[in-house]
């Protein structure tokens, strides 16, 4: 009798297994088919109106006529972008919760913060990059400083060293001039305020040196004559600053940098799933009205395979904590 239930036992477990691995081919089978039959939703990190969710919102728009689908944009603010990534981290691994993940979120989160609920190697499956654009390194249009050499030779030569204006502990701005310093040994020191916009207006009126800032924000001042740009960080010159040099240009390869957007899903998404909303993604990039709006600060849109953006979040993962680890920078 005892044999016969144990018989039974394996029997049903087998049947069981079975049945549960065909389930998962079918699901499989149905999602590489039918994806996507009902909307989207993509999580931004960051408040409404800023640059990060209007890119992603006009990007989504011409996604939604490739795809055939709405793709819905929701904000999720806060925590350096934390609060986005643990939701989309526990969402389901189905294709219709992606995160518009960028180089804050995938990247310098995973070098500054020791404890991240949800990583972005190990949380998430890669999708592909939407749009990448340069920092720039700018001055007062009335400071004696006329170049990045100028720069460095003058903070090397004053007592205290001069003074950078930093939009926070660990942002990429920090990050950058930090890495400006640990390649030159130029001697700044921080001047930290809550955001971008309060330590870009000290650099404007000439209370603070210098600032890595982005092009979005500082363009306008630039082209008002009331900012000096000093140099870029992107491989090329930007069509908006023509007569401004790369860092490569002045032998500093190191300081090429790019911040950058992407999507992402959860962990567990289905190969399929990532494919088709990448190729959807190389079908718009091309998109005359979407690069004339990245090209307003200067940014470009770019498209990935989700192999090449899994390369691409692990290099720059690299790449930042080199800089945070011989800088001692995290924050608890």
């Amino acid at each position: 009798m005892r044999s016969s239930r144990s018989a039974f036992r394996r029997g049903a477990l087998v049947t069981m297994s079975l049945a549960a691995l065909l389930a998962v081919a079918s699901a499989a089978s149905a999602t590489a088919g039918e994806y996507p039959d009902h909307p989207i939703r993509v999580i931004v990190p960051w408040p409404a109106g800023g640059v990060a969710d209007s890119g992603t919102r006009r990007t989504a728009a011409l996604m939604e006529k490739v795809l055939g689908t709405r793709m819905v944009i929701e904000n999720r603010p806060g925590a350096s972008g934390q609060i986005a990534t643990e939701f989309v981290a526990k969402a389901p691994p189905d294709g219709y919760t992606l995160i518009a993940g960028d180089i804050s979120t995938f990247g310098v989160n995973a070098c500054v913060f020791p404890h991240l609920k949800a990583h972005p190697l190990r949380d998430f499956e890669a999708i592909t990059l939407r749009n990448r654009g340069p920092m720039m390194l700018v001055v007062h249009s009335g400071s004696p400083v006329r170049s990045v050499d100028d720069l460095v030779k003058r903070s090397q030569a004053e007592a205290d060293g001069l003074t950078y204006a930093s939009p926070g502990i660990g942002t990429l701005q920090h990050l950058q001039m930090e890495r400006l310093l640990q390649a030159t040994g130029a001697r700044l020191r921080p001047v930290v305020y809550k955001g971008e916009a309060p330590g870009l207006v000290e650099v404007v009126g000439g209370q603070v040196t210098a600032m890595f800032t982005f092009p979005a924000v500082a363009l306008p001042h630039v082209q008002s004559g009331k900012l000096r740009a000093l140099a870029v960080t992107s491989r090329s010159r930007i069509a908006a600053l023509p007569d401004t040099p790369t860092f490569s240009e002045l032998g500093r390869t190191e300081l090429d940098a790019y911040a950058w957007g992407g999507f992402f899903a959860p962990k567990g998404t289905p190969a399929p799933v990532l494919d088709r909303i990448a190729k959807a993604m190389a079908q718009v990039s091309g998109d005359a009205g979407l690069r004339a709006f990245a090209a307003s600060f200067g940014a470009e849109p770019v498209h990935s395979t989700p192999e090449e953006t899994r390369a691409w979040v692990r290099s720059e993962i690299d790449r930042l904590c080199a800089i945070t680890r011989k800088a001692g920078i995290r924050v608890e």
